[in-house]
């Protein structure tokens, strides 16, 4: 019997090293597959002269062999979010009404990006922080790049994409929501929740640029905030207004660690308002929601809000 329990011991400990050993192999995997890919990114990043015109702002015409993968979820009730107060900062951001001339940053190249990746769509930048990303959208699989990056090859950390279900191309719509894994060494939205739910890097990184094929925009971020794991879009029909100002009525009154508000840059019903969603660290069921309004919309908030 004491052989047994020795022969037993040697196994498990044999199995734990191989373990540690096939983690360790994966990690590196996993690191060196992410470095490649942000070596790559920088390298489609480029920018047209400043008199150039803007390119068609259609991709060029694939035929997508990608399988319908359509995975709704039931309606949420939305979480009660009047909570005691805990950690929830209002901050005073500086004032940003005034519109950003579009000649301060030149136009992308997407013509070299869609030679990468015809999906592309955006590229999504904050500056000081490591998000600095093209954007994706699949005409026929909302969660192809859940475990695709940018270049179309496999990866497990995917790529920064929104869904054709629920948002076009053109950022357009009331609210778009871009989707990120968190991945190590800030890759992807891995430096997201770190970086907004801190006050004075709340403040810090207020602006969030993003290029489309024919134009650059600027968004003000409004609010960051812990968030359950409904799916926001499925939940709530944003072309309405009754529904739209629910949403930020509720968002507003969260109050939780990690949430931090710039209440003069809520938006209004009319603006055009992007989310970037990315896992909770504590909690990975649960997500953590970074909201920004289009700087032009709220430059010229003339609309009614009721």
């Amino acid at each position: 019997m004491k052989k047994l329990y020795i022969i037993l011991a040697i196994i498990c400990a044999v199995c734990v090293i191989v373990c540690i050993a096939l983690n360790a192999w994966y990690q590196t995997l996993l690191e060196d597959n992410g470095q490649a890919l942000e070596s790559k990114r920088d390298e489609i990043k480029e920018f047209l002269p400043a008199d150039t015109d803007p390119v068609e702002t259609d991709p060029p015409v694939t035929d997508p062999s990608d399988t319908v993968d359509p995975e709704t979820e039931p309606p949420v009730t939305v979480p009660d979010t009047d909570a005691p107060d805990t950690d929830e900062t209002d901050t005073d951001a500086p004032d940003t009404t005034e519109p950003v001339p579009s000649e301060a940053v030149p136009l992308l190249n997407f013509e070299k990006l869609w030679q990468t990746n015809p999906e592309i769509i955006a590229w999504l930048e904050i500056e000081d922080t490591y998000i600095d990303y093209p954007v994706l959208q699949s005409p026929t699989n909302d969660k192809k790049y859940l475990n695709r990056a940018y270049d179309d090859t496999w990866y497990v950390g995917g790529a920064l994409f929104t869904e054709a279900t629920y948002n076009s191309t053109d950022f357009n719509d009331p609210v778009t929501v871009i989707y990120g894994h968190t991945m190590p060494w800030s890759i992807l939205f891995g430096s997201l929740q770190q970086n907004y739910s801190d006050s004075a890097a709340f403040r810090r990184n207020s602006d969030i640029t993003l290029y489309l094929p024919d134009e650059t925009r600027h968004y003000t971020v409004f609010a960051a905030v812990p968030f359950s794991k409904m799916h926001v879009m499925h939940t709530y029909d944003f072309s309405e207004r009754y529904l739209f100002n629910t949403f930020f009525k509720q968002v507003g009154k969260i109050r939780e660690i990690g949430a931090n508000f710039n209440r003069e840059a809520f938006p209004e019903w009319g603006d055009r308002v992007l989310i970037l969603s990315v896992c909770l660290n504590e909690d990975t069921t649960r997500r953590y929601l970074v909201m920004a309004v289009l700087h032009e919309d709220l430059a010229d908030n003339t609309h009614d809000a009721s």
